[in-house]
């Protein structure tokens, strides 16, 4: 009787976990969008630096005006350029919107190693491809402002609204993620 359980369970497994890593629409046209920009996917750190000597990617200051970058385990500060020009603009928008107040990055380009290694510790982190693996998403965290980690929702929901104008004018697309208490933002 055990016998014949044991491979009906075997194959009811298998299609459950088929069916949890199969691709939404929403998170296929968002890697769409992290593709577009034509860097690839990042294998390793090698490849990250040679993608950032030929302008592929470039460097993401730790301070900027409106954001700050975390301490990062998991990735590296590197967006593609049409990334960083939107991250800034973003910033100054939410300074000019909420006062000298500035919003934590909490992640940016990851390797596939790095995303490998991410998913070991994090089970929110894609099992598939990461938007993030080719230079075009960021998260911002929505409980760290100003270096204050715990929620003011004054600041969230300013920083929301400018999430979707700017999602509104196709620049980015977003997803809030309640797990990892962050904005998801994808470069378009």
């Amino acid at each position: 009787m055990y016998y014949i359980k044991l491979p009906f369970l075997f194959v009811l497994f298998s299609i459950t976990t088929f069916a949890q890593t199969k691709p939404t629409k929403e998170y296929l046209t968002h890697l769409n969008a992290a593709q577009s920009h034509k860097v690839g996917l990042v294998k390793d750190k090698r490849h990250l630096n040679k993608l950032v000597q030929q302008g592929k990617l470039v460097a993401i200051k730790q301070r900027g005006y409106g954001y700050r970058i975390d301490k990062l385990t998991h990735s590296h500060a590197f967006l593609v350029p049409n990334g960083r020009s939107v991250l800034n603009s973003l910033a100054s928008d939410f300074v000019k919107a909420t006062g000298q107040n500035f919003f934590v990055v909490t992640s940016l380009t990851r390797t596939e190693y790095d995303q490998n290694r991410l998913r070991r510790v994090n089970s929110n982190a894609s099992s598939n491809d990461s938007s993030h693996c080719f230079g075009g998403a960021i998260d911002i965290s929505y409980v760290r402002f100003n270096h204050h980690l715990g929620p003011n929702f004054k600041l969230e929901k300013k920083l929301e609204n400018l999430l979707e104008l700017y999602q509104k004018q196709g620049k980015i697309y977003f997803v809030k993620e309640r797990h990892s208490r962050c904005f998801h933002i994808i470069f378009r």
